[in-house]
């Protein structure tokens, strides 16, 4: 296996968060983009402004308030595909991150460590907003301050005074496994 690896659209903390976790080795990165609770009630198609006009409108011309009710199916469509892209079409080696310049999927362990590394550290001094779509900042896990580490359905180990539970999906559950092996995060 070669590593670095990375796993997208990982659950973590009982499903609270998602996010792309990447595998080097001897340290761990996870990088939360979405709040699952937030993500859940949010348009994913916006303009929800307008289609309280066209409701509007719709008590006065006849016709016009169907115009919302078709943005609404059509925002409850594009949720489902994501959700079915999630369970059924997983990807490795695309994190959200490479957006940044962060992840180019050449990288050495050792190159891409040092990347990662300066850019937690980078995060960490910036203030943190809390507001309902609000994210952790992301999270770096040398691989000897891991302990209790145990694989099932999720990867669970205590760090940092934390315990802290990562799952990916289900078709990838072996190659994850795998790929925490050759990291040196389990035996």
């Amino acid at each position: 296996m070669k590593l670095p690896i990375s796993f997208e659209e990982v659950s973590y903390f009982n499903n609270e968060y998602r996010g792309d976790l990447i595998i080097t080795k001897g340290i761990l990165y996870y990088f939360p983009h979405t709040r699952v609770v937030a993500a859940r009630h949010s348009e994913e198609l916006g303009g929800k402004e307008t289609m309280e006009i066209f409701n509007l409108l719709g008590n006065f011309i006849p016709g016009v308030g169907a115009v919302s009710w078709i943005h609404t199916a059509a925002d409850k469509s594009v949720k489902i595909g994501k959700f079915l892209r999630r369970k059924f079409r997983p990807t490795t080696n695309l994190p959200r991150i490479r957006k940044s310049n962060l992840w180019r999927g050449n990288e050495t362990n050792e190159s891409l460590q040092t990347v990662l590394d300066d850019f937690v550290a980078q995060s960490k001094k910036e203030a943190l907003n809390f507001e309902e779509d609000s994210v952790p900042k992301p999270m770096r896990f040398p691989a000897e301050e891991i302990e209790n580490a145990k694989f099932g359905l999720k990867f669970k180990f205590d760090a940092k005074y934390d315990n802290h539970d990562f799952k990916v999906n289900l078709i990838h559950r072996n190659l994850f496994k795998k790929a925490l092996q050759e990291g040196g995060f389990l035996k």
